[in-house]
């Protein structure tokens, strides 16, 4: 089932369009929270939803709420994070986060992050596509200031190009990317991927199969996130991580999305104890197509 306003439903289908100009740009500017979550987007009939634990795959416009529980880390903490993500023209955006950190020694701000995305190829039949970005985390919450700038690619590729039945509501996602950071930090090499099953697109162009009203809304969701450092930190070596996220997203296509993972540390390094994180999205496309909010700044003259 497709959201009736996406920023997608405009553009002219086919195999893939690239951009020249916005991809030089994104050389240019900085900003990438490695845990930052990702905004609703789509390819063709296919609607990701929102990742929790990974970065957004395309830009958007859209506004989302994290909220999480994480004790395996440093004894523990809490998180609420905010992100903005604005779209500059259809393929370029940019996208804002910051955040409040509770933890036994008080509580305080996250590093401010900025980024930078393009999405430079779209392939509407093939559910597929492609995007750059650059990011930049000013890290004014550490002690010293530790900023990390970080070029990464993401994907998303659907499964309902497929001759497969009932594995056509698959979708896979996936990200890469090279933390690169000043001063005494090392730096790190980033890599994760999700697994979707969309209970609404196995509805609307699968089979129409009689579900409970609350399922036809569900998309289960299983992401991982792979950490490694390149070189030493402190003259001290720090151990790969790796975390796993099963859990659900809902929507029901009314311009809102709500997520809900569990946190689950696979190593040593990684942590003990198993926390949650529920995200709420809000899509400004949808609820305010005709706004600045909801349409990119640039757009392409309309041709008659």
């Amino acid at each position: 089932m497709r959201n009736k306003a996406t920023r997608h439903q405009n553009r002219r289908k086919g195999r893939f369009r690239c951009c020249s100009i916005s991809s030089f740009l994104t050389l240019a500017i900085a900003g990438l929270s490695p845990t930052a979550s990702n905004a609703y987007t789509a390819a063709g009939d296919r609607n990701f939803p929102a990742n929790l634990i990974l970065p957004q795959i395309a830009p958007t416009d859209a506004l989302w709420v994290d909220f999480s529980t994480q004790p395996m880390t440093n004894g523990g903490q809490t998180l609420l994070t905010v992100n903005y993500s604005k779209l500059l023209t259809e393929r370029l955006g940019i996208q804002i986060e910051e955040g409040i950190a509770w933890k036994p020694s008080g509580t305080r701000a996250q590093n401010f992050n900025m980024l930078l995305q393009d999405e430079v190829i779209l392939d509407q039949s093939r559910e597929f596509l492609f995007s750059v970005q650059v990011g930049h985390s000013f890290g004014a919450s550490t002690s010293p200031p530790s900023p990390v700038t970080t070029p990464a690619v993401t994907f998303g590729k659907g499964l309902g190009d497929l001759p497969i039945g009932y594995w056509r509501p698959l979708a896979i996602t996936g990200y890469a990317g090279y933390q690169a950071a000043e001063g005494a930090r090392t730096d790190v090499f980033q890599a994760g991927m999700s697994v979707q099953y969309s209970i609404p697109y196995l509805l609307s162009k699968v089979g129409n199969i009689d579900l409970p009203p609350f399922l036809r809304g569900v998309t289960p969701v299983t992401e991982v996130l792979f950490t490694t450092p390149i070189g030493h930190a402190y003259g001290r070596i720090i151990d790969t991580t790796l975390l796993v996220a099963p859990g659900i997203g809902y929507s029901r296509g009314r311009g809102w999305e709500l997520g809900i993972s569990a946190l689950i540390p696979t190593t040593k390094a990684t942590g003990t104890g198993i926390g949650v994180i529920a995200q709420l999205v809000i899509q400004l496309d949808y609820l305010l197509p005709d706004s600045v909010v909801g349409r990119p700044v640039f757009r392409p003259t309309e041709l008659p």
